[in-house]
């Protein structure tokens, strides 16, 4: 993320901004939750990266619905 990007910015800006970079900050979030379902072993940690997977595939896939709106 580059929170400089951010600092000037305000109203619609600064959420389209913010929106372009969070998800690839999720998706790289979801990429590390994969990777500890496949090559954790501690149930607790595991259970966390599903957590994290599904909450996150749905915060991407809803603002993905906004970038579109908000052209």
């Amino acid at each position: 993320m580059d929170l400089a990007k951010l600092d000037p910015l305000k109203a619609n800006a600064f959420d389209r901004e913010f929106i372009r970079q969070m998800i690839p900050h999720h998706e790289g979030a979801m990429a590390m939750a994969k990777d500890a379902l496949a090559k954790g072993s501690n149930e607790e940690i595991k259970s966390l990266a599903r957590q994290i997977v599904e909450a996150q595939e749905a915060e991407i896939t809803q603002m993905k619905k906004w970038q579109e709106e908000w052209k």
